[in-house]
C-alpha cells in the first residue's frame, strides 16, 4: 500500500509539532511500510507454515523503523528513549512516539482500551508524560493502598524534565496481508484495565488501497499466472460450528497467540 493520506494536518499534531508536521507524518507512514515489507519478507525467508517469524519481525521493526525514519529527519531535539525493555522509543518536539498494533474491525476506528494486558512499561509511560486530566479515575477501594507506581531510572528521569514530554499513540492495523490502516493522536490511561480517553482526534495516517506485490523466485521469461502447475496450498479444517462462529484458522490463531504473549511480557 502507499502512504496515502494528505490532506490538512490535524489542528493537535500542528500544535504539537509545528513546521516539522508534515516531515513527522510521512516519516510516521514510510516506517509502517517498511515494517510490513520486514514482516512478509521474513515469513517467506523463514519458510514455514507457522507466523513467528512474521510476528517478531513486526513487533522489532514498528519500533525501530520509527526511531530510523524520525532520526533521518535531522529535528533538533531529537533522542532515542530507553524504557528498558527490548526496544527505543523515538522522542520529537519533546513527544514520544508508541506504535502498537490492533486488531482489524472494517469501518471502525481504535477501541478506547488498550487492545491487550497493559504491561508495566506502558503503564510507567503514561505515568509518565503530560496529560490535561488525571489518568487514575477509578474510585479507590476502602481500606486498600493502592501501591505508588515506581518508574525505571530510565524513565525517571523523563518525568523530571519541565515540560514532561508527551506520549503520542499510534495504533495501526497490520496482519499477513500487510498494512491496512493506521492513526495517530494523544490519549490518557483512565484506569489499569488500560482504559483509554483520546484527548485529540485518532487521525487517518494511511488506509489501505494498495497491496505491495512480492516477487515470486525461479520465474522464467514467458510465464504467467496461468502457466505451470498449481501451487500445494496447506489448509486448515473447520467445522462448520467453527466457520459459523467465524474462528480463524488454526495458522492465524497460532500468530495471534505469539505475538500477544511476546508483547504482554514486558518487565
Amino acid at each position: 500500500m502507499d502512504a496515502n493520506v494528505d490532506g490538512p494536518m490535524p489542528s493537535w499534531a500542528c500544535k504539537r509539532f509545528g513546521e516539522d508536521v508534515v516531515g513527522l507524518r510521512l516519516a510516521i507512514q514510510m516506517a509502517l511500510l517498511d515494517t510490513e515489507s520486514a514482516m512478509l519478507e521474513s515469513q517467506v525467508a523463514g519458510r514455514s507454515k507457522h507466523k513467528f517469524t512474521a510476528g517478531a519481525a513486526r513487533m522489532t521493526n514498528q519500533y525501530e523503523r520509527i526511531a530510523e525514519h524520525v532520526l533521518d529527519l535531522g529535528i533538533p531535539g531529537t533522542e532515542l528513549v530507553k524504557p528498558g525493555t527490548f526496544y527505543e522509543l523515538v522522542l520529537v518536539h519533546n513527544a514520544i512516539l508508541c506504535p502498537y498494533r490492533v486488531d482489524s474491525v472494517e469501518g471502525f476506528e481504535p477501541d478506547d482500551k488498550w487492545p491487550k494486558k497493559l504491561s508495566l512499561v506502558m503503564r510507567e509511560l503514561f505515568a509518565l508524560t503530560d496529560a490535561p486530566t488525571p489518568r487514575w479515575v477509578a474510585d479507590p477501594l476502602v481500606d486498600v493502598e493502592v501501591p505508588e507506581l515506581l518508574l525505571r531510572p530510565s524513565l525517571a528521569d523523563l518525568a523530571q524534565r519541565d515540560p514532561r514530554p508527551g506520549l503520542v499513540l499510534i495504533p495501526y492495523e497490520m496482519n499477513m496481508s500487510g498494512l491496512q490502516r493506521a492513526w495517530w493522536g494523544q490519549a490518557n490511561l483512565l484506569d489499569e484495565a488500560g482504559h483509554l480517553q483520546w484527548v485529540t482526534e485518532k487521525s487517518l495516517l494511511t488506509t489501505g488501497v494498495e497491496s505491495r506485490v512480492y516477487s515470486v523466485p525461479n520465474q522464467r521469461a514467458g510465464d504467467n499466472f496461468a502457466s505451470g502447475d498449481l501451487p500445494e496450498v496447506a489448509l486448515s479444517t473447520r467445522s462448520e460450528a467453527a466457520r459459523a462462529a467465524g474462528t480463524p484458522p488454526q495458522s492465524e490463531t497460532e500468530y495471534e497467540a505469539f505475538v500477544n504473549a511476546a508483547e504482554d511480557n514486558e518487565h
